[in-house]
């Protein structure tokens, strides 16, 4: 399974937590088809990945946490900050890593409710 850890916030527990990127169910998928449709073109496929990942996380409150300077200081402004942006500070190694691991995607996907027991 791959793995992409970022930081978002829980609204249940009112904490910022790791999450994989592949978690989301739907991302995931949206992946495995590109790869099955573009893994013999990688500019192909890396154009659609950083779609999918706009579409699933960019811009989206449940999604974007908040930073700030410790210890606080007027001087500087606290930045709302998405998944999607977190992911691309380090496009090129995201963007490798999910290439090399593209047989991963490429494996039958197993249902929503399988990943869940």
């Amino acid at each position: 399974m791959l793995e992409w850890n970022v930081y978002v916030g829980n609204f249940n527990s009112g904490l910022i937590e790791t999450h994989n990127v592949f978690d989301h169910w739907r991302f995931l998928e949206d992946c495995r088809k590109n790869a099955k449709k573009n893994g013999g073109d990688k500019d192909a496929f890396v154009e659609q990945l950083r779609r999918d990942l706009m579409y699933y996380y960019w811009s989206k409150c449940e999604w974007e946490i908040i930073i700030d300077h410790w210890p606080h200081c007027d001087r500087f402004r606290d930045e709302k900050v998405d998944v999607y942006d977190q992911v691309r500070l380090n496009w090129d190694k995201f963007v490798d890593y999910v290439w090399q691991n593209i047989g991963e995607l490429k494996k039958k996907p197993c249902s929503p409710k399988a990943r869940r027991e």
